[in-house]
């Protein structure tokens, strides 16, 4: 009864959603260039096919965003003539679409118009950005960094106006989608984190990837003719605000309120004990018609926002619930600096490869804030993290002096207490035997008596013995490729050696490639034979999974681990130690990239060597 109530009330609330964008007021101008194009015999919800006599981009060949606020409902209003015009000018592969792009900008929010001609839609690929949509990079504060920082975002919707995040908080964009004749468009609001002026400069590149059936044939781009934007933010382009007047004011802005609704409905109501008091806050928003009408205030429907998060922070857990973990969402500021850093240092070693040589190797050991190589009496625990295919050792850390991502999240999360100091080690199959089945040989042969003996480690010495008597005290983990490494060592002996997994978006091929989805009853029972053929006891290992609902790998893993799970006497599945060995976290949105995995690794380290 309680499911079929909620499904009652969200596709109610669906409808609700639908036509609840109020009209904003229009400044005189705004109004008056509407006119006059109406005047001109351009056709209502039609752009007008001039600027005004302005050219694509400025001076400096940056985008330019006029003042305004429209709405977001897939509708071309004509406060979108007030905006300059400008195209794609890079293209890749077969695509035979085309883009224009329209920018405007208010106290809140970045808007984006785009209109593409485009013969065949596609949404058929599970990969996102292998299907027809638009892709927006936003650098807010315009450092052009190479690494992506807290401020810098990688966002997508679809043709079928569905959302996905490779960088960034999905609670900032809000988009609509409407079909044409011979193509489709979208609008897109980004709200911004500063309230930004005139004169404002920020980074950005607009992307329309193109599909046909189950591929993405080709791409358009404003700036980036590289196609490494998704990598590098140094190679967007730029966007200037201006236009803002004396007196000018940002229109109506229901779209927190809506956003926030999206993520109430989302909500899995059957793990709290009063999930009516989020159901009647909607009931209550809808009730008061603040969305769909024309004269609700800023006021009021910030009054709505602020009720409902309140009914949203008032849910309890039910005591079953609560001793499962969910996925949550990592604060930005642990990509912050921190007072108290880390640091990198590098390996070099010499690794045999299949044709009885060796190659030259390296790899990257992060130590904690404080870590003292005299102090013999503090031992650490190790994470060995492995990267994805066509990646290496350098990508997670880089090197000596470098100060990534995840070296910040790793330095604020020791220096907030929520885990313990440890050292990570980044490895690469790569070069030695060059084979993420065969990589284990190499790791435990050659990297584990050469990490665990010059660092203070849980290990007295490099002998097998000493290695597995403390392998309570080392994980190994890695992401994609680095995943399937992940499995290959679990099932190749690597329970002697190592306690805890994490496989992170990428399924076991212990059977065959891509077996985890293709074969996941023969896996399950393959890595189950394992687990009891090893003799430890199911408290003795633990393997903490996760990846997105919009990443590549979902299809292969989400059936291998519910698989998985029917091994109840080897793979008890629960989030609490006390009661299992084996969870998966699930992201909505989640995509195939390191941003995401780091949220997974911020969300299970604290759960790594717990009473070790």
């Amino acid at each position: 009864m309680v499911r079929r109530r909620r499904s009652i009330l969200a596709a109610w609330i669906a409808a609700l959603l639908l036509c609840a964008l109020p009209v904003h007021a229009q400044s005189a101008d705004v109004a008056g260039a509407a006119e006059a194009n109406d005047a001109n015999g351009e056709e209502t919800g039609e752009l007008a096919t001039t600027t005004g006599g302005y050219s694509e981009f400025d001076a400096q060949g940056r985008i330019v965003a006029e003042f305004g606020s429209p709405v977001i409902d897939g509708k071309i209003d004509p406060i979108w003539n007030k905006a300059r015009m400008f195209r794609a000018r890079h293209k890749s592969g077969a695509t035979d679409a085309s883009a224009s792009f329209r920018a405007m900008w208010d106290d809140r929010a970045l808007y984006i118009l785009a209109k593409v001609k485009d013969s065949h839609l596609s949404v058929q690929s599970g990969t996102p950005y292998m299907q027809d949509s638009l892709e927006i990079f936003l650098d807010e504060d315009n450092n052009k960094s190479q690494e992506y920082g807290a401020d810098d975002l990688q966002f997508r919707v679809n043709v079928e106006n569905v959302q996905s995040v490779d960088k960034g908080d999905a609670s900032r964009f809000y988009t609509a989608v409407s079909k044409t004749e011979d193509g489709y468009i979208i609008e897109a609001r980004i709200a911004l984190k500063n309230k930004p002026a005139n004169g404002t400069v920020m980074g950005i590149e607009l992307q329309i990837n193109d599909a046909v059936e189950a591929e993405r044939v080709g791409t358009l781009n404003v700036f980036d003719a590289t196609g490494m934007a998704w990598n590098d933010t140094s190679l967007f382009g730029e966007i200037v605000l201006t236009g803002k007047r004396i007196g000018d004011k940002s229109g109506v802005n229901p779209y927190d309120l809506l956003i926030l609704m999206r993520q109430a409905l989302s909500l899995d109501f059957s793990l709290y004990k009063n999930p009516d008091v989020v159901r009647n806050a909607i009931l209550d928003i809808a009730a008061g018609g603040l969305l769909g009408g024309t004269g609700a205030t800023q006021e009021q429907i910030d009054a709505q926002h602020a009720a409902l998060q309140g009914a949203i922070a008032s849910l309890e857990m039910t005591e079953e619930a609560a001793n499962e973990k969910y996925f949550s969402v990592m604060p930005t500021d642990y990509l912050a600096d921190s007072d108290r850093p880390g640091t990198i240092e590098t390996l070099a070693y010499e690794a045999e490869n299949q044709e009885g040589g060796k190659d030259n190797k390296k790899l990257h050991v992060y130590l904690p804030h404080g870590y003292n190589a005299s102090d013999k009496d503090t031992r650490y625990n190790v994470l060995y993290l492995m990267h994805g295919g066509g990646e290496n050792e350098d990508l997670l850390f880089g090197g000596p002096g470098e100060n990534r991502a995840l070296k910040r999240i790793l330095d604020n999360m020791i220096a907030r207490g929520d885990i313990e100091p440890l050292i990570v080690v980044t490895p690469s199959f790569y070069g030695g035997k060059n084979d993420v089945a065969l990589f284990h040989e190499e790791l435990i042969g050659t990297i584990l008596p050469l990490v665990e003996t010059k660092y203070n480690t849980h290990a007295r010495s490099g002998s097998a013995s000493d290695l597995k008597a403390s392998r309570a005290h080392r994980a190994f983990g890695g992401f994609s490729m680095g995943s399937v490494t992940t499995w290959h060592l679990f099932a190749k002996g690597g329970l002697d050696y190592f306690k805890y997994y994490i496989p992170l978006s990428g399924d076991s091929w212990a059977i065959e490639e891509r077996g985890g989805g293709l074969k996941p009853a023969e896996t399950a029972a393959f890595l189950a034979r394992v687990a009891r053929e090893s003799g430890y006891k199911p408290n003795e290992f633990y393997i903490f999974s996760a990846t997105g609902d919009q990443d590549i790998a979902y299809p292969n893993l989400k059936p291998q681990i519910e698989a998985m799970k029917r091994y109840k006497d080897v793979f008890p599945y629960s989030s609490n130690p006390e009661k299992g060995n084996l969870y998966f976290m699930e992201a909505a949105g989640g995509s195939h990239t390191w941003y995401w995995q780091n949220q997974y690794l911020y969300n299970i380290l604290p759960d790594l060597f717990k009473g070790e």
